[in-house]
């Protein structure tokens, strides 16, 4: 009885909904599916609110959910002309736009449309945060295992499409890169790293299965079917052909070996394991080396990335203290390209850092330190001063530090946190993260 209404908490529902929202129809930008998830999210809100109104009873990690949300708030309140002024760029692109944008007044943003669609763009993933903090042990297993179908469905939706060629009709997007592995996603990229990321937490769960072994008979099919698992996203992150997810899922498996180290409660069962990843890596590299050799040939698009770094850093030196708001890189890049000519159009930096130093410059930055902070401080407590916390809550959390590390190092050469699949992906993860040491309210 306990259990089954754990899992029929509207709450906890409703969160799995929006997980399942993001993951299926979040692949892309400025879809219809992106504001059902965001509109979706917003109950997820009011029902976390409405159902514990004493705040000051949340985990106190709820708090960082300030941290993305306060820099973005902060450009849609009015600031005195001299201030909005700052920037030797600034007046000229705020008169070459004032046709099509209107008068910026004293707004700190370029666009306040697109500093709301940056705001709106951010509710599923905090609600998601602010909902998974909340979770029990059985609520975390079960949020696992939804996040690892809708993955499951993307690997086999992106070798479907991967064997159907440049004709497959098992695309979603219209801009898409056609030809290859992307499953429920938009880009190759954001296809492998999703695979990538989530790659620790299936070598989490052989672990616990494995310590679970001695105290209990465990149906062999689940070893099967997580195993299955591993060699599928292996597998998907390959032929996608992404550099960087090969690159970053390799690592994932190599810095998961301390943990399971450390988690592993048999002597027999930790060489199974190293076993599995050693051929798993094995097979990673072998195959993979051919993909990349592959990738030797020029590649427009990467020549093209490496030209976006330098061109959308000097934009960003012209903007002053302010930047140019969320959501404006697509107003100022073309101000500044002199390269990009016919049907190209730079949608992204390619380099979320980058870019996000262009929108918010010191705002982001401030952002940016007290979140990397944190980040690495969770990541000693978890590695190096877990004692007395619960076992199988730290390898979680040591399994999604990863992840989001991952999804972090990969920010740096695409743009993956701009898609809500991939920043609820990362919300969850940071969640499980942050929750180690505390103690659900949810149901309680």
């Amino acid at each position: 009885m306990r259990s089954s209404r754990i899992y029929s908490s509207p709450q906890f529902i409703l969160s799995m909904f929006v997980l399942s929202l993001a993951m299926v129809f979040g692949g892309g930008q400025g879809t219809l599916g992106d504001t059902l998830t965001q509109l979706t999210a917003i109950v997820l809100l009011v029902l976390l609110y409405r159902k514990h109104p004493n705040l000051s009873k949340w985990p106190k990690s709820s708090l960082y959910a300030l941290i993305p949300l306060v820099p973005v708030l902060l450009f849609l309140l009015p600031l005195p002309n001299f201030l909005t002024d700052l920037g030797i760029a600034r007046n000229d692109l705020r008169n070459s736009l004032n046709p099509v944008i209107g008068d910026l007044g004293g707004q700190s943003g370029l666009s306040i449309s697109a500093v709301e669609r940056a705001l709106f763009w951010l509710l599923p993933a905090i609600a998601i945060y602010l909902s998974a903090l909340q979770f029990n042990r059985q609520q975390k297993r079960l949020a696992i295992v939804v996040l690892l179908t809708w993955i499951f469905v993307g690997a086999v939706l992106g070798l479907a499409q991967k064997a159907g060629g440049l004709d497959s009709a098992l695309y979603f997007y219209t801009n898409t890169n056609y030809g290859s592995a992307v499953g429920l996603f938009a880009n190759s990229n954001h296809y492998a790293i999703s695979m990538a990321a989530s790659l620790p937490l299936i070598w989490a769960g052989l672990t616990v299965l494995f310590n679970q072994r001695s105290k209990k008979s465990v149906n062999p099919l689940w070893f099967v079917m997580y195993s299955g698992l591993a060699v599928l996203f292996i597998l998907g992150f390959m032929l996608s052909g992404s550099r960087a997810g090969l690159a970053l899922g390799m690592l994932g498996c190599l810095l998961m070996l301390p943990a399971i180290i450390l988690a592993d409660e048999h002597k027999g069962a930790k060489h199974w394991l190293f076993a599995f990843l050693a051929v798993g890596l094995f097979f990673t590299v072998q195959i993979g080396l051919y993909f990349i050799s592959l990738k030797f040939e020029t590649d427009p698009l990467d020549d093209l990335r490496w030209q976006l770094f330098p061109i959308t850093a000097q934009a960003a030196s012209q903007f002053g203290p302010w930047g140019s708001g969320p959501g404006s890189f697509w107003f100022v890049f073309p101000q500044y390209d002199n390269f990009l000519t016919g049907n190209v159009i730079a949608n992204h930096a390619h380099n979320d850092y980058i870019e996000l130093w262009l929108e918010m410059r010191w705002l982001f930055l401030i952002a940016a330190l007290v979140a990397c902070t944190a980040f690495l401080w969770q990541g000693v407590k978890i590695w190096f001063r877990s004692t007395g916390l619960e076992d199988e809550s730290v390898l979680l959390a040591r399994s999604a530090w990863i992840g989001i590390l991952l999804l972090l190092l990969h920010s740096a050469v695409d743009y993956p946190l701009r898609t809500t699949a991939l920043s609820t992906m990362i919300a969850l993860f940071a969640a499980f993260l942050a929750s180690v040491e505390a103690k659900a309210i949810l149901d309680d």
